[in-house]
């Protein structure tokens, strides 16, 4: 069985203690994790297809999360990824939780949030 490609990558630079520690722990659960780091919507979808990976998280800290993950989302569909499986994790505001779910999102994951917790949601087979 293939063990699943997951693609982990930042809206900016810095803060990337908690970046390290989700891939760490996804990789001791048998997830193959590419690390993308900083990296653009557009960078993102690209390093996606040339991965072939099968989800993307997106740790967001310093950026506007509906608008960032709206922009993924168009781009992901234009290079015919609309279905491409998303997590995001970060300092997420409360209220954009549901905004991002509507855009597609399949998880959000605040500050606090169980490593347990993510390698679930990242490990679940579609």
């Amino acid at each position: 069985m293939r063990r699943i490609r997951f693609l982990l990558v930042a809206d900016s630079p810095g803060h990337t203690t908690g970046y390290y520690v989700v891939g760490r722990a996804l990789r001791e659960a048998g997830v193959e994790v590419i690390l993308g780091g900083y990296a653009r919507p557009e960078e993102i979808v690209e390093t996606a297809l040339q991965e072939d990976v099968d989800c993307i998280g997106l740790r967001i800290m310093d950026r506007e999360p509906v608008m960032l993950v709206s922009r993924l989302r168009q781009l992901l569909s234009e290079r015919g990824l609309p279905d491409m499986r998303v997590v995001v994790g970060g300092i997420i505001a409360g209220s954009d939780i549901g905004r991002l779910k509507k855009l597609g999102v399949e998880a959000v994951f605040r500050p606090g949030a169980k490593l347990g917790d993510i390698v679930a949601q990242v490990s679940v087979r579609l």
